[in-house]
């Protein structure tokens, strides 16, 4: 009953399914874009809807399109704001045009990373991304939604720990602030600043991206196993298990070692780890439950049968032994099924037939070239 429940809508989604995640993509690519530009305040609020409608259609239709749209969109604000940021900003992305649109999921949830952020879902973008694109893929970008949210959070001002900036409110109208009269130095040293004030500062920095990296690159290395997709949705609960747990010993291991490089905000958080500990149930729930979906959709569709095709399987075919009438005049008579199994045992049983040796190879005659074959080719060797 469920699986003819959910067969027109998995139908529709196996008929149109590169359109459909395309969609979705596209759709997600608009929401970021239309944050951004909503909290950027240079666009008015009726053409920041416009913006964001037309990435979401042209998108999906083209997403080479649509990723150029987003970034001439977000280019105009910040040369508002910054020369020399609007320059590096359309530097990364012409640098990495290609690899962006080729894998446009993995680029919307690294820029998404920071919004996630807000509501402790940013730990679901490494173990996403290990379940969709693998292990050494996965790692990639794994690492880069790191460093991503990260550079965010040092361009609005905030403590780019992540223990700190998760269930923090990313406001980028800050960045007017720090970035408006700097210069080219000026603004490398505002990005570069929070990486790197410290040797401990940069080391714990570099520890957390790795610890990403390696927490999407394991998940991914996992997914790709057999046992993994014929035991969902318990398998993909491991899966994931095992990659929130990777994440939760990287924030709340490194700073007992590098305790120099964390704030006193961090070592709260450290010290009652309420908001990790959410961060990795819902790491859980909400991976296998969006992974063990995407599993099932990949299926086949369920074969369509109705009950008025149960009811006629149900009822006597003419192969099957049929109903003895109580007619006075069918009493003597004899079905036709029985009559073929009379007749059919009255023939003979045929014998097995006996095995037949296959001859050995020095026992088969030697091959000899015909004489009279005049298109025959002879070599003769020394």
């Amino acid at each position: 009953m469920l699986a003819q429940t959910f067969r027109g809508p998995h139908n529709l989604y196996r008929r149109y399914q590169a359109s459909l995640e395309g969609a979705i993509t596209a759709f997600g690519l608009a929401v970021v874009v239309t944050l951004t530009l909503s909290n950027l305040a240079v666009y008015p609020s009726n053409w920041v809807w416009l913006i964001g409608t037309a990435i979401a259609i042209v998108g999906a239709r083209s997403p080479m399109i649509g990723l150029s749209l987003s970034v001439v969109a977000i280019t105009y604000p910040l040369f508002a704001i910054n020369f020399y940021l609007a320059v590096i900003f359309i530097a990364i992305s012409l640098l990495g045009h290609r690899y962006f649109v080729h894998y446009l999921g993995a680029t919307v949830l690294i820029l998404a990373t920071p919004l996630l952020a807000e509501f402790h879902l940013h730990w679901l973008v490494p173990i996403f991304v290990g379940l969709w694109w693998g292990g050494v893929t996965g790692a990639w970008v794994g690492g880069l939604a790191c460093l991503w949210g990260k550079i965010i959070g040092g361009i609005v001002g905030f403590n780019i720990d992540w223990l700190v900036m998760a269930g923090q409110p990313v406001d980028i109208r800050l960045m007017n602030e720090r970035f408006a009269d700097s210069n080219s130095l000026e603004t490398l040293l505002l990005l570069v600043e929070p990486f790197a004030s410290d040797p401990d500062i940069m080391l714990y920095n570099l520890l957390q991206i790795i610890g990403w990296a390696v927490a999407a690159g394991v998940v991914g290395t996992l997914a790709q196993h057999k046992w993994v997709k014929y035991r969902t949705p318990w398998s993909i609960l491991i899966v994931t298990t095992v990659g929130g747990l990777i994440l939760m010993v990287t924030h709340l291991a490194l700073p007992y070692w590098l305790s120099n490089a964390v704030s006193n905000e961090a070592m709260q958080v450290v010290e009652n780890p309420i908001e990790p500990f959410f961060s990795l149930l819902l790491v859980i729930i909400i991976g296998t439950v969006v992974y063990s979906v995407r599993e099932r959709l990949d299926l086949p569709v369920a074969p369509k049968r109705s009950n008025w095709i149960r009811q006629r399987q149900s009822k006597p075919t003419p192969t099957q032994p049929a109903t003895v009438s109580r007619s006075p005049f069918n009493l003597f008579k004899r079905s036709k099924r029985s009559n073929k199994q009379d007749a059919t045992a009255s023939q003979p049983i045929e014998k097995p037939r006996e095995p037949v040796q296959v001859p050995d190879y020095n026992q088969l005659p030697e091959w000899k070239p015909p004489k009279d074959e005049s298109g025959l080719i002879m070599l003769e060797m020394d």
